[in-house]
C-alpha cells in the first residue's frame, strides 16, 4: 500500500502532523496544570455551586442545625463538591464528608479579612491542595461563640486540585475545541502534504518514465527539469547521462561503419590480387610480385588499423599507464626527424627543427614519440616539395611544440573534427596510407600527459598542429637541425 514515494511522503507528513497535534495537546495540559487557568475554572464552578446552594438552605438561624446540615450534605452531593462550615477562627464545625470536623483551617482566615465573599486555596488537614469559595453568614443563636469571636460563620465550597478532576475539566472544556481545531488543521495539512508530496514525486515519475523510454531504445527522450532543486539537479544529471549514452551509441555505430568502410577497400584488394595469383591471371613473375606487394601493403594497413583500435580501446578502458620519467623533448624531436628523413626525402620535403636545450617534461618517451611521429608523418604525406617545420619553446609553465607544413591544408568545416576516429576531411579521395586513428590516439596521449593538442589550417597554405605539455625545467638554445630532401 505504501510502496510509492508519494504515499510514503504523505504517510510521513500525516504522522508528523498527528505527533505535533498530540504534543500541542500535552503541552496545553501541562500549561493548564501549572497555570492559574484551572484554578480560575474551579472558582467559577464553586461560585455556581454557591449561588445554587445558598437560596436553597437559607440562613442557618431559620432552620434547626440538623436540618441545615442535611441540606448542605444534599447540595454537596448534587454539586459533586465538598461543603464546610467554619467559625471565625477557622475551626471546622461541620464537614459534609465528616472527616475534618474539629480541624482548623487557618489559611482561610490568616491572610484574608472576612467579608461577604472570599476565595483562594489551602492545604487540607489530610494533605492535598484545595480551591475554595466562601460566604460569610450569620451564626445561629444556639451556636457557641468562641472567645473573642463574633456571631459570624464561614460557609466554604471546596474542590480538590486532583489530576483526575483536572483531566476531567480539560476533557470537558478544552479538549472538544482542540479536537475540532486539530481535525480542521489535519485536513488542511494533509491536503498541503499531498501537494508537496506530488511536487516531489511527479518529477521523479517523469525521470523514471524517461529512463524506461531510454531502456526501450528511445535515446531522444529527456526528463523535464521541474520540481524542487534536488529533483531538478537529478533531471539535469539524467539528461546529461542520456546525452552521453546516445553519443556513445552513435560513436559505436560510427565506429562499426567506419571500420567496415576502412576494411572494405584493403580486403577487396587482397581478395582480388590473391584471386589473380590463384587463377593464374598474374602469370609472369612481375605480376605476381606486384600482386604480392599490394597484398602486403593492404595487410600492413589493416594491421595498423587493428593496432590503433586496440590502443583506443585501452585508452577508453583506462588501461594505458603512462611512464613518469624525464623526457628531453629536443632530443626526442631530433630522433623523430631522423626517423622520417627518408620519407621526407622521397616526397621532396624539407624537415627542420628549432628547439632549446633542456626542454624536459615528465612523461612516457615511447608514447610521446608516437605522437610527434604521427604529426610529422601527416605533414609529410600531405606536403609535396614543401617544408615541414618543428619548433619547440617554453611558454610560461608549458612547453609548446608546433609542427607546421606547407601542404594542402584542411577545410575550415572539417578542422574541428579531425581528432575524431576515422574522420576524413575529404572522403572522395583515398587516404594517403593512413587509417584515420593517429590524431585520435595523439590527443589521448597528450591529454594523459596533462596537456592539449590543437590544430589550425588554411586551405592551400598548410596546417599547424600545436602540442602543449607541462614544463619540467628550462635550458639553453639547441642547435638547429635541418634535413633537405633531394
Amino acid at each position: 500500500m505504501f510502496r510509492t514515494l508519494n504515499s510514503r511522503l504523505l504517510l510521513s507528513y500525516v504522522a508528523i502532523i498527528v505527533v505535533c497535534l498530540t504534543l500541542v495537546g500535552l503541552g496545553l495540559l501541562l500549561f493548564v496544570r501549572t497555570s492559574p487557568l484551572w484554578t480560575g475554572a474551579a472558582y467559577l464552578r464553586l461560585e455556581a455551586a454557591a449561588r445554587a446552594t445558598l437560596p436553597r438552605v437559607g440562613p442557618p438561624d431559620a432552620l434547626p442545625p440538623e436540618r441545615f446540615q442535611t441540606l448542605l450534605a444534599e447540595a454537596a452531593e448534587e454539586q459533586e463538591i465538598r461543603i464546610l462550615l467554619l467559625d471565625e477562627t477557622g475551626m471546622v464545625r461541620f464537614d459534609t464528608d465528616g472527616a475534618w470536623e474539629g480541624k482548623r483551617l487557618e489559611e482561610v482566615t490568616r491572610t484574608r479579612a472576612l467579608r461577604e465573599g472570599i476565595r483562594g486555596t489551602f492545604v487540607g488537614p489530610t494533605g492535598g491542595r484545595w480551591a475554595f469559595v466562601g460566604r460569610v453568614i450569620p451564626a445561629p443563636d444556639s451556636a457557641p461563640s468562641p472567645a473573642g469571636g463574633g456571631g459570624r460563620q464561614i460557609l466554604l465550597f471546596v474542590s480538590p486540585e486532583s489530576r483526575l478532576l483536572m483531566l476531567a475539566w480539560f476533557a470537558e472544556n478544552l479538549l472538544p475545541p482542540l479536537v475540532e481545531a486539530g481535525l480542521v488543521a489535519l485536513v488542511l495539512s494533509v491536503l498541503l502534504a499531498w501537494l508537496v508530496a506530488r511536487s516531489v514525486s511527479r518529477p521523479l515519475e517523469r525521470v523514471a518514465t524517461a529512463a524506461g523510454a531510454i531502456a526501450q531504445g528511445d535515446l531522444t527522450r529527456r526528463a523535464p527539469v521541474s520540481g524542487p532543486k534536488e529533483v531538478q539537479d537529478l533531471a539535469r544529471a539524467f539528461n546529461r547521462m542520456a546525452a552521453r549514452v546516445a553519443a556513445t551509441q552513435q560513436a559505436q555505430r560510427d565506429l562499426v561503419a567506419n571500420v567496415s568502410h576502412e576494411l572494405k577497400t584493403p580486403l577487396t584488394s587482397v581478395q582480388g590480387f590473391s584471386q589473380a595469383i590463384l587463377d593464374g591471371t598474374a602469370a609472369d613473375p612481375a605480376a605476381v610480385e606486384r600482386a604480392a606487394r599490394v597484398i602486403h601493403d593492404e595487410a600492413e594497413r589493416m594491421r595498423r588499423m587493428v593496432d590503433g583500435l586496440l590502443s583506443l580501446a585501452r585508452f577508453d578502458a583506462g588501461q594505458v599507464q603512462m611512464a613518469q620519467e624525464p623526457v628531453d623533448l629536443g632530443l626526442l624531436l631530433a630522433r623523430c626527424l631522423e626517423r622520417l628523413g627518408p620519407q621526407a626525402e622521397a616526397a621532396g620535403d624539407e624537415l627542420s627543427l628549432s628547439a632549446p636545450e633542456g626542454l624536459v617534461v615528465t612523461g612516457d618517451h615511447d608514447w610521446l614519440t608516437q605522437v610527434f611521429v604521427n604529426l610529422l608523418d601527416n605533414g609529410i604525406r600531405h606536403t609535396q616539395n614543401g617544408r615541414v617545420e618543428v619548433a619547440a619553446r617554453r611558454v610560461g609553465d608549458t612547453i609548446e611544440v608546433t609542427v607546421t607544413d606547407t601542404g594542402e591544408g584542411i577545410p575550415a568545416e572539417d578542422l574541428s573534427r579531425i581528432f575524431e576516429r576515422f574522420y576524413q576531411a575529404d572522403r572522395s579521395r583515398r587516404r594517403k596510407g593512413g587509417v584515420g586513428l593517429g590524431l585520435s590516439i595523439a590527443r589521448e596521449v597528450v591529454q594523459l600527459h596533462g596537456g592539449e593538442i590543437t590544430a589550425a589550417s588554411v586551405v592551400g597554405l598548410g596546417s599547424r598542429f600545436t602540442v602543449r605539455l607541462p614544463v619540467r625545467e628550462g635550458g639553453r638554445e639547441r642547435t638547429q637541425v635541418r634535413r633537405r630532401g633531394r
